[in-house]
């Protein structure tokens, strides 16, 4: 059975941006919507922007969205809505009031659990973590970690069937685009589903988009999302501006650009189907001045990322936040850490309804399976955090303490039974004590261990041989293109 999903309480709030730079952002958006314009290569969201008044140049593909345009289409972005699993207990309610993670996702290698040999990620190893991500309390949400590279054209569609048939958790894709996969993976999570109405009341299945910087958008990804929108299934969009090469060189510049990347997309999604659930997302970069690398371990990303949950905040719409994913290519790295404790922090404390990352390293790209289990423990040390401390009367405990007095102790208390409960225990960093002469094991290999004791005993709630078997067909008619 699924573990209960423990979402991170937003207890403890701040913020990066003070109101008047949030809109300083939201006016600078505006004048690049209305004068600068997006670059849309998609006929099909020519025509819509078109017939709803946006200025467009049929040669270059550039769509001017006037303001007031602008500001009526957000207006009909639903603030709050909630993602659902197959099964009760997986209902994702974002209204702000807690954070959800998730695992990365699409990465393209992985180190063999077995072998210890790097190889191109498969199917399998979609099936393998979605496992491992059913099983785990610190995610909420399954991305497809890896990419399905052992299945072709249709691997964002073998991916799917690796996730539902390994979680109950809702399952969001960030790699199926196009017009046919997208309308094969809505059939797909019809199925899950058991009709489309139910599809679009409680979805298992949600999309996520990325946006091409600077100020443009795929075709294929931007034509995929629209039917989404038809459906009433969630999508979201994710700009990726990279400081300094594909956007200005500063993080409230990075900010403007990639927030006209998404807001243009979702005004588009409400033109299509207003009231469509949609999600907004900026994970900044930097480009490295030295070597024209790509750096996400840095200041300026963390500070990118937690401002743009108050830019998504101010448009009204929930927030997908990053988290995690780090620069350097093995867990057995006091880098990991440094990189992985700031921005897993930063997010959910920003109020971020949505929080993706746990999982991958090489910036994304590099799956090692045992990492998921250092992401998870950092990830509860954090969801304790946030909490704070409750100073209610259960919680001072006064009647405890005048019970045992001065010179007692708390062991036989029936608080102390209850609420020593609550305290989370390390697994990897502080494990249980070991009663024989055998030295303990590192903290790597610790890991690899549970990691194994997981894919071996724990059992996801399964498909139905009938839901399986209509789940194939559609592969099936999707692989004869």
């Amino acid at each position: 059975m699924m573990a209960e999903i423990k979402p991170i309480e937003n207890n403890l709030k701040f913020s990066i941006l003070t109101k008047a730079q949030v809109a300083e952002i939201r006016a600078a958006t505006l004048t690049i919507l209305e004068e600068v314009g997006i670059l849309f290569p998609s006929p099909k969201a020519l025509k819509v922007f078109s017939d709803h008044g946006a200025h467009i140049d049929p040669d270059t593909q550039i769509v001017r969205i006037p303001a007031d345009l602008v500001l009526e289409a957000m207006s009909y972005a639903p603030r709050s809505y909630t993602l659902s699993g197959r099964t009760p207990g997986t209902e994702l309610l974002l209204d702000g009031s807690v954070s959800y993670f998730s695992s990365d996702g699409s990465g393209t290698e992985t180190i063999d659990l077995i072998t210890g040999i790097q190889r191109p990620s498969t199917k399998a190893d979609v099936a393998m973590m979605a496992k491992v991500a059913d099983y785990l309390s610190s995610i909420s949400f399954y991305w497809p970690i890896v990419s399905a590279q052992d299945c072709g054209a249709c691997s964002p569609l073998h991916e799917l069937e690796a996730s539902f048939k390994n979680t109950a958790k809702h399952v969001q894709s960030v790699t199926i685009i196009g017009e046919e996969l997208s309308q094969s993976a809505l059939r797909i999570g019809e199925i899950i589903a058991g009709s489309a109405d139910n599809l679009r009341r409680n979805p298992p299945l949600s999309s996520l988009v990325c946006t091409i910087a600077p100020l443009g958008q795929d075709k294929d990804g931007i034509e995929g999302a629209m039917l989404y929108a038809r459906a009433g299934v969630p999508v979201g969009f994710m700009a990726m501006p990279n400081l300094g090469s594909t956007a200005p060189a500063t993080m409230a510049g990075a900010l403007a650009v990639g927030n006209s990347e998404v807001i243009s997309a979702m005004v588009l999604m409400q033109l299509v189907n207003p009231g469509t659930p949609v999600f907004h997302s900026i994970l900044g970069s930097v480009m490295d001045p030295r070597s024209g690398g790509y750096i996400t371990g840095i200041s300026e990303k963390y500070l990118c990322n937690a401002g743009a949950v108050q830019i998504a905040h101010d448009w009204n719409v929930p927030s997908l936040a990053g988290a995690f994913s780090v620069d350097c290519p093995t867990p057995d790295s006091w880098q990991l850490g440094r990189d992985s404790v700031y921005t897993s922090l930063f997010t959910p404390l920003l109020g971020a309804e949505l929080v993706e990352g746990l999982g991958l390293l090489r910036a994304a790209t590099l799956l090692v399976p045992e990492q998921i289990l250092y992401d998870d423990e950092i990830y509860h040390t954090h969801r304790k955090l946030a909490e704070g401390i409750k100073t209610d009367s259960d919680q001072i405990a006064l009647d405890v303490i005048k019970s045992v007095g001065p010179g007692g102790h708390y062991l036989g208390q029936k608080h102390t039974r209850s609420k020593i409960r609550d305290i989370w225990l390390p697994t990897l960093t502080h494990p249980a004590p070991v009663l024989d002469d055998k030295p303990p094991l590192e903290i790597r290999e610790r890991a690899r261990e549970r990691l194994r004791k997981i894919l071996l005993e724990h059992e996801p709630d399964p498909l139905s041989q009938e839901i399986q078997l209509e789940i194939s067909k559609i592969l099936e008619i999707a692989e004869k293109g």
